[in-house]
């Protein structure tokens, strides 16, 4: 879907694979992956598994809810939840060489990785809406096409957020390359960053970015991200699993979307007792847990492998685009071979 004139091609590949490189490299995997505690506790026959978890990722509260909520044992399952803070590739590392045995995250971050071949697909996808693109309010800015020119606050160059900003840069006539200025800032400075006139924009993903937004006292405003234009019918987050485990263990693999996507459900129904779960992961205070958990779009989570497959398809084209995936990758092809439905 060609987004810009055929003279873009001037758009380098250099600068955003440097970040999305790192997604396929098989990092070390951090000293302390730290299991978290089981609420529910394993009766007889319960298949065994472990599943990745950022552990801070508001988002993907399906995790904890589908443990203390009983979900997991439901469908015979005793699953252990391992933490990997923001350690993408320890988890991406961990679910491919078999030291756990299904993660969660970005389907962005998945793509770059699985066009490069890496042994896990998607089963399931779990909410939409959780990355944000700030500006200042008083700077009037309407959409992505004003931050030509600008500096773009991100966590990393690598980032789901980072990546998705300059898709979105891309599709507004922008090379996001050469036409803005990435600069790295932790999370909670990214707003203070925004005060000082030393970056003009911030992309990242909640709960951080949320909280940026609400304490600015309404200095900063919202002009884009996943909860809007075509991204907000969207899931953004998936469930991934490794592919020797499909194959040997489909019915513990299909238990376990299930477990994920009936906890997804039930957190949309139910999104102050699901802050309540997550006042154990997280000092913030639960009535802003809940707000952050009502912006997401928790309705949007299935099993169905067809429309996994267009969603994955459609984020696999954006990439391309900006040249994280290759311009000779077929997005059909990859998204074809990357979902499974494990439901039907």
């Amino acid at each position: 879907m060609p987004l810009l004139p055929d003279t873009s091609s001037l758009l380098t590949r250099r600068g955003l694979i440097a970040g999305a490189s790192a997604l396929a490299a098989t990092a070390p995997i951090a000293a302390s992956l730290a299991p978290f505690p089981s609420f529910a506790q394993a009766g007889a026959g319960l298949q065994k598994l472990k599943l990745g978890w950022s552990g801070t990722g508001i988002c993907l509260i399906s995790v904890p809810v589908a443990d203390t909520k009983g979900f997991f044992t439901k469908y015979g399952l005793d699953v252990e939840i391992v933490k990997f803070g923001t350690n993408f590739d320890g988890s991406l590392e961990s679910v491919s060489s078999g030291k756990i045995d299904a993660t969660v995250n970005f389907i962005l971050r998945f793509l770059k990785p699985l066009e490069q071949g890496i042994n896990v697909r998607f089963t399931g996808a779990l909410h939409g809406g959780c990355i944000r693109v700030l500006a200042p309010t008083e700077a009037k800015v309407a959409d992505y096409a004003g931050l030509k020119g600008k500096a773009i606050g991100v966590t990393s160059m690598a980032s789901a957020a980072k990546n998705f900003a300059s898709v979105q840069l891309y599709k507004a006539g922008i090379n996001p390359d050469t036409d803005v200025e990435w600069r790295v800032y932790p999370v909670d400075l990214l707003g203070e960053a925004i005060r000082k006139g030393e970056i003009f924009a911030a992309a990242d993903a909640d709960p951080g970015i949320f909280l940026q937004l609400k304490n600015s006292d309404g200095a900063l405003t919202e002009i884009g991200g996943l909860a809007s234009g075509v991204y907000k019918d969207l899931s953004c987050c998936g469930i991934v699993v490794r592919n020797d485990f499909i194959d040997s263990n489909k019915s513990a693999v299909a238990a376990l979307t299930r477990a994920l996507l009936d906890a997804a459900d039930w957190v949309h129904h139910n999104p102050d007792e699901a802050a309540e779960v997550f006042t154990a992961y997280s000092p913030i205070p639960i009535a802003t847990i809940a707000e952050i958990i009502r912006s997401h779009t928790h309705e949007h989570h299935f099993g169905d492998g067809k429309r996994l497959k267009q969603e994955v398809a459609l984020y696999a084209e954006d990439l391309k685009t900006v040249g994280i995936l290759k311009p000779r990758t077929d997005v059909r092809a990859l998204s074809d071979r990357t979902v499974i439905d494990v439901l039907s």
